[in-house]
């Protein structure tokens, strides 16, 4: 998907008002739609997503909170990117 930067930063913002703890942040499923978006995006983010990234030790896997912001996140741009693509 060819995202402008304004999507990325839309999207962005919402998922950091939606998630519930702070170590969200550091969580692979909020690290893995970050990285998404970077791939998806017609130009270069790395202003929007780099100061988001953590290292490698610092990355965990999802702590189960229900329903996980991120990854439902994630999910529901996968499958509306998926629905656009079958039109």
């Amino acid at each position: 998907m060819n995202l402008k930067r304004s999507d990325v930063q839309k999207l962005v913002d919402e998922i950091l008002r939606s998630m519930p703890h702070e170590e969200c942040r550091t969580c692979d499923c909020f690290l893995g739609f970050i990285t998404q978006l970077e791939l998806d995006a017609q130009e270069d983010v790395s202003n929007i997503s780099n100061p988001l990234k953590v290292p490698r030790g610092r990355m965990h896997g999802c702590l189960d909170c229900s329903p996980c912001p991120p990854a439902e996140a994630h999910s529901n741009y996968i499958r509306q990117n998926q629905e656009r693509l079958e039109r």
